[in-house]
């Protein structure tokens, strides 16, 4: 099967299921919404005794949010950082909970989305996904170890010398190779979600490393279907950040408008996302076909004893007196 058969395929499932991407959308900006609460808390105090600060809510600036953070460090804790960590790890939970029923669906290309099968996955795979997601902390760490080992050495090649071009030019080979193995990992557990679903298994950290290995494989089919969704990802970010930036929400219409291109963008990402568990169920079949039923043995043939002869008259013997 082709990178483009895949996509389409994956088009199709995520097209056919639509109500499931919705739900997937309003899930995530609800976890959005609660994470970003602690941080509007901390923010709105300090801004509202500053000046300057409708001219730096402009353009949104992380060293603006840092400044703040510094300037409340004894609010930041309890007010901001804690509650905002614990909003992020309930997203991470919720898209973990959500990502068994959406697989589920999504494996079967005739299934339609149907409310109790959805959570009915929901609730069977988040033991198993949860359990994959920490398995997959191994992989993510060795991408991140062997980009910087890479920096290290850059820099002692480099580093103390009078051209900077060779400097630039490794870390952009760094980023570069960093996100096509941060991309790999996460084709690799794309599959191993599958896996568990189409086989019905438990085993997490089985379905982890042979995803894995199964991606190494075939590397040639996983890798142009992550650069397409990648793509096309990378498409939809430029075009939002170029479109966000120009608009200066210092009134209720373009506050209004800049929400409204954020959901869009939300939605996308969410569209994106099925697809690459779309592409993974089709792929899946095909790069690890089921393995074949073992031949039925022959029953064993059971020989009739031998029929003895009855005796006849003749050889019946007279007791009469």
């Amino acid at each position: 099967m082709h990178a483009a058969t895949a996509l389409s395929s994956a088009f199709r499932r995520t097209a056919a299921r639509k109500r499931m991407v919705v739900l997937y959308w309003f899930t995530h900006t609800l976890c959005a919404a609660v994470a970003a609460l602690p941080l509007l808390g901390l923010a709105i105090p300090q801004t509202a005794h500053s000046l300057y600060g409708d001219e730096m809510l402009r353009h949104f600036d992380l060293m603006y949010l840092a400044e703040l953070v510094n300037a409340a460090r004894d609010s930041a804790v309890g007010v901001g950082v804690m509650p905002g960590m614990l909003s992020i790890l309930l997203a991470m939970l919720a898209s973990v909970f959500l990502a068994g029923g959406a697989v589920k669906l999504l494996v079967r290309d005739d299934a339609r989305y149907s409310p109790g099968e959805f959570w009915e996955g929901c609730g069977r795979y988040f033991w198993r996904f949860l359990r994959l997601a920490l398995y997959s902390l191994f992989f993510y760490a060795i991408a991140f170890a062997v980009s910087g080992a890479i920096n290290k050495a850059a820099v002692k090649l480099w580093g103390e010398g009078m051209v900077e071009a060779p400097l630039v030019h490794a870390t952009w080979a760094r980023q570069a190779l960093l996100l096509l193995l941060l991309g790999f990992v996460s084709t690799a557990m794309d599959f191993a979600k599958v896996r568990l679903v189409a086989d019905d298994s438990r085993r997490s950290l089985r379905a982890c490393f042979g995803s894995v290995r199964l991606a190494l494989r075939h590397i040639a089919t996983v890798l142009p279907v992550w650069l397409g969704l990648g793509l096309v990802l990378a498409l939809a970010t430029w075009l939002y950040v170029a479109v966000a930036n120009r608009v200066e929400a210092v009134s209720m219409g373009p506050i209004l408008g800049l929400f409204l291109l954020q959901q869009f963008y939300v939605a996308a990402r969410v569209w994106l996302r099925m697809m690459s568990w779309g592409a993974a169920a089709a792929l899946d079949p095909v790069l690890r076909p089921p393995a074949p039923e073992p031949k039925p043995e022959p029953e064993p043939v059971v020989e009739a004893p031998p029929e003895t002869p009855e005796p006849g008259p003749a050889a019946q013997e007279d007791f009469s007196i």
